[in-house]
């Protein structure tokens, strides 16, 4: 009961404008216990968001992708179009929260986090492929943060716009797809 008045508190508000004792008005419960549950606003969100959030970092920590065998690509691709509609199927109204009412809180950086750990995968499964494992030049770094940049904010804009799980499915499918698909002779 606390976890989704929280939920709706913060989707509405985000973290700085929610408010503890409008929480509890939606749960049922004096603010005074609710403060028996949670020592802080803060505390109510980090519980609150904690679990999408560990997922995405999961995710973004997955296996490598094997851009030497098409055949492994494609089943990466997959892999983690799958995840990203299991993760936005269970935690959809947490992962909105944690990319736009996360001000304040500890996952204020937790979407540039995520783009850093993306750049990092991106960084060691795609550009060694083109030059003795390393980034060629000053160009191909900030070419790797654009395209981080580009898919968290791809996601997040499907993950706002389409309510509809099956056609959030196939958007996610074909947007991840876009993206991975044949990307070393794309970059090249």
């Amino acid at each position: 009961m606390i976890h989704e008045a929280a939920l709706v508190e913060f989707y509405e508000k985000g973290f700085k404008e929610a408010s503890m004792r409008n929480i509890a008005e939606r749960g049922g419960m004096t603010a005074g216990n609710l403060y028996r549950y949670f020592k802080s606003k803060e505390d109510l969100f980090c519980d609150v968001i904690s679990p999408a959030y560990h997922k995405i970092i999961e995710l973004t920590k997955s296996e490598n992708l094997d851009l030497n065998h098409p055949e492994e690509g494609y089943r990466f691709i997959e892999y983690i179009a799958n995840q990203l509609i299991a993760i936005n199927q269970v935690h959809r109204t947490e992962l909105l929260i944690l990319m736009e009412g996360s001000e304040g809180t500890r996952f204020e950086g937790g979407v540039a986090e995520i783009t850093t750990l993306l750049e990092d995968k991106f960084k060691h499964n795609i550009f060694p492929k083109r030059k003795e494992n390393a980034l060629v030049n000053e160009e191909d770094v900030f070419f790797v943060h654009v395209l981080a940049t580009n898919i968290i904010e791809g996601m997040k804009h499907i993950m706002k716009h389409c309510e509809d799980e099956k056609k959030m499915g196939k958007l996610i499918q074909q947007f991840i797809y876009y993206h991975f698909h044949d990307i070393l002779k794309r970059i090249i």
